[in-house]
């Protein structure tokens, strides 16, 4: 009886956090159309330097990384390595504030340059898309916090299955976005 009420449980995790990323990339959907409308009407391009291009790349390179650290702390969890696991949590957590930080310098770095917040309807799109998209990486950074201080023993490797697979969508989605923001 207790595998038929984790195995629903699950399928109902599973279920929750595909309704929630359909949702998320209903949003920024909506919001990478309305850049590429906006840049139609306005027969304008976003011209970025590029200092602010390479910082971005950077940027990219630092949440790419910590998909793969995520990947081997499910492994050393599976393995039952406590040690590694910590341990790779620990470096997929600090990769992930390295990207939030990122994301505040390169808006600095722009800010410097010469482009602020209201320099124009296709740079607001830019700051827009990409603070909400910030605004999600710290949702997911909680979730690997809240995984990384909870208690091994209260749950099962689908827990670590389910936020891995929220923050391979978010680093995913980032690399769809700053495609699209560039090209």
């Amino acid at each position: 009886m207790t595998d038929i009420v984790l195995n629903k449980d699950k399928q109902l995790s599973t279920i929750g956090l595909l309704i929630a990323m359909a949702s998320i990339v209903m949003l920024f959907g909506t919001f990478v159309s309305s850049f590429y409308v906006l840049k139609i009407r306005l027969i304008s391009e976003l011209y970025l330097p590029n200092s602010i291009i390479q910082i971005g790349w950077f940027n990219t390179f630092i949440l790419l990384g910590t998909s793969i650290s995520f990947t081997f702390a499910g492994k050393k969890y599976r393995q039952n390595n406590t040690n590694g696991f910590d341990l790779l949590m620990t470096v997929t957590i600090t990769g992930g504030l390295f990207f939030i930080l990122g994301q505040f310098y390169l808006w600095s770095e722009l800010t410097r340059v010469g482009f602020p917040i209201t320099s124009g309807q296709l740079l607001d799109m830019f700051y827009l898309i990409s603070g909400v998209h910030g605004i999600h990486i710290l949702s997911g950074l909680g979730a690997l916090i809240w995984l990384q201080l909870s208690e091994r023993e209260s749950y099962s490797y689908s827990r670590i299955h389910h936020v891995g697979i929220f923050w391979h969508f978010l680093g995913f989605l980032w690399v769809v976005l700053f495609a699209a923001i560039l090209y």
